[in-house]
């Protein structure tokens, strides 16, 4: 919802609670597994405790987008895969309420999705550089835990992190707070994880990134349908044969057909043909597209200079040298004062 629109919203008729706090939870259930609504699902949620009509109205999209596309089924095939490739996205205060950004990203060994996420940020972030930051950390973070988890199974890969945020690599490529110094320094480690190069991390291009899929509220359906299908996901129909079968009896609690029957139609248009540049280039591909960050060999120590004050930083180093150099000569004085 826009923030007209949330001025606007109104409480949700006190018949209609049960309904949308049963729904909501089923649609966080879901979500565990369906990637392509872990966002909507999160943003829902998130109106649990006092439902409003905009929520409602939200909810009721993302059903009939469940009932539409019932099944979604992951394939694994067989693959050879050197590298953890985990891509990144945030979305900078996108939330009307509360201005709080979302983080999302994805995990993937080769073309094999292993971890999804889709959260809001604890923090307000004052700048997209920051809540992008804040996002690669996450990022590097979860990379990190799977990298570790594959050395205890025996397994050494690489760990590669994507972002489209030029500010976000500019913050990871140097070293300290700089100008950012309303920072908190706990999540600075992942400067020092690139700089020894535990970390690769590499700039995708804003219209390829996969992770937009769980960031984004303004996707339209035939994106988000083209962004799943990246991470080897098909949509099926049906139930699947190895599913449990379904509760015959009619259940006692109140379903949203029950409360209210609301008629909508999606709108939806051509959009941008995304793909994943780490399965469709080679090594030496990505390298000339996708340069891996260098950072400076040196520490950048902006953080102890002031703009302006590098003639009187220069003066009292001098002062400092006379000072060292005549204590070597003559020792240890002292100076009597009267």
């Amino acid at each position: 919802m826009s923030a007209d629109q949330v001025e606007k919203d109104t409480e949700l008729p006190a018949h209609l609670h049960t309904a949308f706090r049963g729904s909501a939870a089923r649609a966080n259930y879901l979500a565990a597994d369906r990637l392509d609504c872990q966002f909507s699902a999160k943003e829902v949620c998130r109106w649990m405790s006092s439902p409003t009509e905009g929520s409602w109205a939200a909810l009721k999209r993302l059903c009939r987008y469940l009932v539409g596309l019932p099944r979604l089924v992951y394939h694994y095939r067989f693959q050879e895969a050197d590298t953890v490739d985990v891509y990144t996205d945030t979305d900078w205060a996108g939330c009307p309420r509360t201005r709080k950004s979302t983080s999302g990203g994805c995990v993937l060994l080769g073309a094999h999705t292993m971890k999804t996420w889709s959260a809001t940020q604890s923090s307000v972030a004052l700048s997209s550089g920051e809540a992008e930051f804040n996002g690669v950390v996450r990022g590097a973070g979860v990379g990190l835990g799977y990298q570790s988890l594959l050395q205890d199974l025996g397994i050494d890969v690489a760990l590669r992190i994507w972002t489209d945020s030029s500010a976000a690599i500019g913050i990871c490529s140097r070293q300290g707070l700089g100008k950012l110094r309303h920072l908190d320094t706990h999540t600075l480690w992942v400067q020092q994880a690139v700089r020894s190069r535990r970390i690769d991390l590499r700039k995708v291009d804003g219209e390829q990134n996969p992770a937009d899929l769980f960031t984004k509220h303004t996707l339209t359906r035939e994106r988000l349908m083209k962004l799943t299908k990246l991470f080897e996901c098909e949509y099926k129909g049906g139930r699947a044969a190895s599913a449990p079968q379904t509760r015959s009896a009619q259940g006692d609690k109140v379903t949203m057909s029950e409360a209210m029957m609301i008629n909508d139609k999606d709108t939806a248009q051509e959009e941008y043909e995304p793909v994943m540049p780490h399965r469709v280039m080679t090594q030496e591909e990505l390298d000339c597209a996708y340069p891996s960050l260098r950072a400076p060999e040196e520490p950048d120590n902006e953080d102890t200079r002031i703009q302006g004050e590098d003639d009187l930083l220069r003066y009292g180093e001098g002062v400092a040298k006379e000072i060292i150099d005549e204590a070597t000569i003559h020792g240890r004085r002292r100076v009597m004062r009267h």
